[in-house]
């Protein structure tokens, strides 16, 4: 189907709530953390990231669910999207008041210190899980609502409402929280996460199950959705191959983010509202070149640009090791953001490319829990590597894993994979 205009921006109103708290919850609140409650950049990196490990499990059960569902004037996605999302962004707005909460005295035999973060932990792991229910099924939704090049196109629009949001919200912290972030902040971004959501979930029409019978009919005819976990991943190879692309890409991502504003505090020696707006830079580069790099991936085919996207990003982690100044990392960040912009828009379209459309829930599941197990395990290793050897050691653990993500891109491809690049390949030679 062709989307029209107030469709596409009522499907972007998700991904502004995507970019807001991306940004907060990456960013942002790792020098709350830093400021407020500990040193440790092992927690840090565990809280600060936008995956929690249990959502390796709920994240593809609602998939499947979701591909099971028709919910009337919500449709499948959009029922999710609702829920998580709202629930999301309440919980994040009371956050620093859960933190503040106080605890029994010797809960369980732990530590006072532990013991006196249990709230807070316990507040970030229900809003990052309930926000990543809406946020998986809103990329499959995309898929549900177009195909070919207008999903590229609708991806690279998505990433750009995305990072747009992010930058925004890291420019306004680098003019108002200059030296400490407020707890009032938190309320501000779970404003902002429910406006998204709500104009998302008011201003899209789900296409019916029916419709779907018409669209990629050589894919689509050849499984229904409720397929088992065992067929899938025989049927499907590329599709799980290329979440382990996911999470290979995902582990070094993940070590590199929550930690990046301190890194920028402690090795390039900026201050706190500094540390918020070069993590922008990136943002603004990756904005700039979404729609080239959705262009480029309907000409030259979307593995063969995200692999160069990979290699960019690995480079620019070599770089990250050995920068030492402000400006050397304002480089760093804009020239990150070109090969961020192919690894961010060109996800979704290549595991569209694999699954047929009526498994997408099932799939950005997969997706989903591939992120879920690597963030918390490249926080683990990324944390301790810090503490041993500073915050520069994000970048070793990025190095590595996007390697990793390079190689194993190689065996992401089936038949429908290979058939996408090669209808949108340049011709050969007469």
């Amino acid at each position: 189907m062709t989307m029209t205009n107030g469709q596409r921006i009522a499907y972007l109103g998700g991904s502004f709530s995507v970019g807001i708290f991306g940004a907060f919850n990456n960013y942002i609140m790792s020098l709350w953390l830093f400021a407020n409650f500990t040193t440790s950049y092992v927690l840090i990196g565990l809280l600060g990231n936008s995956k929690s490990v249990e959502g390796a499990i709920v994240s593809p059960l609602f998939g499947v669910w979701s591909d099971r569902t028709w919910a009337g004037w919500l449709g499948r996605r959009r029922v999710f999207i609702l829920v998580g999302g709202l629930l999301s962004a309440l919980l994040l707005a009371a956050t620093p008041a859960i933190a503040r909460m106080p605890t029994p005295d010797g809960l369980g035999g732990l530590a006072d210190e532990l013991a006196r973060l249990l709230p807070l932990v316990g507040a970030v792991v229900l809003f990052t899980l309930t926000f990543n229910v809406g946020d998986d099924l809103h990329k499959a939704l995309r898929a549900d609502l177009t195909e070919n090049a207008e999903l590229n196109f609708l991806s690279s629009l998505a990433i750009i409402v995305d990072i747009g949001a992010q930058v925004g919200i890291l420019v306004l912290g680098f003019l108002i929280w200059t030296d400490a972030v407020p707890d009032w902040a938190f309320f501000f971004a779970g404003a902002l996460v429910a406006m998204g959501v709500l104009l998302t979930v008011a201003g899209i029409r789900e296409p019916p199950p029916a419709a779907w019978a018409n669209r990629n009919p050589a894919a689509n005819a050849e499984k229904p959705a409720t397929i088992s976990p065992r067929v899938f991943l025989r049927e499907y190879r590329g599709a799980v191959m290329f979440c382990l692309v996911s999470f290979a890409y995902g582990s070094g991502v993940n070590a590199v983010l929550p930690l990046i504003t301190l890194y920028v505090q402690d090795e390039l020696n900026a201050s706190v509202g500094v540390a918020q707006l070069l993590p922008a830079l990136l943002l603004l580069s990756t904005t700039l070149l979404a729609i080239p790099a959705g262009w480029l991936a309907t000409r030259f085919g979307k593995r063969r640009v995200i692999g160069v996207g990979y290699g960019v990003m690995a480079l620019c982690a070599i770089a990250g090791l050995r920068i030492t100044t402000i400006e050397q990392g304002a480089v760093l960040f804009l020239v990150a953001g070109m090969g961020n912009a192919a690894a961010v828009v060109l996800t979704i379209p290549i595991m569209a490319d694999l699954v047929p459309r009526q498994l997408m829930g099932a799939a950005t599941g997969l997706l989903a829990a591939a992120g879920s197990i690597a963030a918390p395990l490249a926080s683990l290793i990324a944390g301790n590597l810090s503490q041993i050897y500073g915050t520069r050691a994000i970048f070793a653990v990025m190095a590595v894993m996007t390697s990793v993500a390079i190689v194993l891109l190689l065996g992401a491809s089936n038949r429908h994979a290979a058939a996408a690049d090669a209808q949108f390949s340049p011709p050969g030679p007469p």
